[in-house]
């Protein structure tokens, strides 16, 4: 029997992202790091030592590399559409970071790059590819609950004051957590509603002079079927989802509230790759139960569903029951597995560019909507493709 392929990937930026990669890279072994990018010649040195892969200091160089197949996105936002517009054009597939771009122009030139250079985008490393967000949706389109009513995806963290490099608070530059949380949230009401949003109406927050840019929204959603759906999302830190959902212990903020820019930059660097202390948003040990963006509850006809520490909570008129989901992933893996599907195998890739520019539609609307108090109508929404869940 031949051995089974392995698809060689590229990362573009070792930072926090690539970071919560590694895990899935090293447990999944239909994927390979052959090469990484970056400007910190210590870190990607130290990468490159630690995967024997390739090291450049370009990510241009990188996708020259006839060791690559496809290019794993990971610089800061306003890099998305370059790097992986760069990657299709050298034949690699992409698998691109949320936000997938800043504009929805870009978004558009990200997907005719891929679709004129016969390669696979992938728009990924949402929480909407977790286990049991894709059992839920699993259930939800069965039918067997009777029609989907309402989906709300709601949490609170103390994002605004995790350490942040200035462009991480820059909207101009896909900074706020509009840009960087709303992704999880859409796309997980999106998989579970079927992908297509009619309209948006949403307001954000700005709670904290010092640290400008949007660090909470409430958002409501509806899908063209005319279900609701809301999302809310608050990272100043005082409330933890993690209340509600698994865990009942407080857990402070990563930061101090009054750090000195000196100290904020040396608690970034130290939760980057190389960096001594942990990820951002992985914690030094894995737990035994799923993580959990937030709370996601559904409603359907005959039933409640949300997240429970082993998998799904069912609730219906025979009480409450768990179902359990197997947690056998690593951060990344879903997305590792989607590409080599789609590459090695010919499957559609379900949460494709277009799809991702779908998503970012909607958190721009999000932005238009708290600036002009309108409901905001859609225009590139497309549906999840059949068989998908």
């Amino acid at each position: 029997m031949a051995a089974e392929r392995v698809l060689r990937f590229g990362i573009a930026g070792v930072g926090v992202g690539a970071s919560n990669l590694l895990g899935g890279f090293k447990r999944n072994p239909r994927v390979k790091v052959t090469a990484a990018a970056d400007l910190r010649t210590d870190a990607v040195e130290a990468f490159g030592r630690e995967f024997g892969c390739e090291t450049y200091g370009s990510v241009e160089a990188m996708c020259k590399s006839p060791n690559v197949d496809a290019v794993w996105v990971s610089t800061p936002n306003q890099f998305h559409a370059e790097h992986a517009i760069l990657a299709a054009e050298h034949g690699k597939h992409v698998t691109v970071s949320k936000p997938m771009a800043i504009t929805l122009e870009e978004c558009e030139a990200m997907n005719q790059a891929a679709e004129r250079n016969g390669v696979k985008l992938l728009s990924g490393h949402t929480q909407a590819m977790l286990a049991p967000i894709r059992k839920m949706a699993e259930l939800v389109h069965s039918g067997d609950y009777g029609r989907l009513g309402m989906v709300h995806s709601w949490n609170y963290t103390d994002w605004m004051y995790r350490p942040r490099m200035p462009y991480e608070l820059d909207v101009s530059k896909g900074g706020g957590v509009v840009f960087r949380q709303s992704p999880h949230h859409i796309d997980i009401v999106r998989l579970i509603g079927g992908g297509l949003v009619r309209s948006v109406r949403a307001m954000t927050l700005e709670l904290d002079t010092k640290r400008p840019a949007p660090g909470a929204f409430v958002a409501y959603l509806q899908f063209e079927d005319g279900t609701p759906a809301t999302i809310v999302y608050s990272g100043y830190g005082h409330f933890g989802s993690h209340e509600i959902t698994f865990e009942s212990s407080y857990r402070p903020p990563m930061m101090p509230r009054d750090a000195t820019p000196e100290q904020e930059a040396a608690l970034k660097e130290a939760r980057r790759y190389t960096g001594s202390g942990p990820s951002e948003t992985r914690p030094e040990e894995e737990p035994p139960w799923h993580s959990a963006f937030g709370l996601t509850l559904v409603t359907c006809e005959r039933a409640d569903i949300r997240q429970s520490p082993h998998g799904l909570w069912v609730y219906d008129d025979a009480g409450k029951r768990e179902i359990e989901v197997p947690k056998a992933e690593s951060r990344g893996e879903p997305e590792f597995d989607e590409m080599y599907q789609a590459v090695v195998r010919d499957r559609p890739v379900v949460h494709s560019g277009r799809w991702g520019q779908a998503t970012h539609e909607v958190s721009l609307a999000i932005m238009e909507s708290a600036r002009t108090g309108r409901e905001i109508m859609m225009s590139h929404q497309v549906s999840l493709p059949e068989g998908a869940v």
